[in-house]
């Protein structure tokens, strides 16, 4: 099964994004501790965000249904049936 990108990746540091951890401006993507040390270097937190996106995009993309977890949707059904 392919990997789903939706949010697709930072810029900067090649992280995944997920939702609510990343920004657009002018046509690039960034991820939250990226944008902050671009605007704020000297952010007190940015190796703690840095490590929450990190994290973040592990979990994300290891959220998958499995047939042991539950049953999975049959999908649409037949117009015969």
């Amino acid at each position: 099964m392919g990997k789903f990108h939706g949010f697709r990746f930072c810029n900067v540091c090649k992280v995944a994004c997920t939702p609510g951890n990343f920004l657009d401006n002018e046509g690039k993507r960034f991820c939250t501790a990226c944008w902050l040390e671009k605007e704020n270097p000297t952010h007190p937190e940015i190796k703690e965000i840095r490590e929450k996106n990190n994290n973040a995009a592990k979990d994300w993309k290891c959220a998958k249904w499995s047939r042991e977890e539950g049953p999975l949707p049959l999908g649409p059904k037949s117009h015969r049936n």
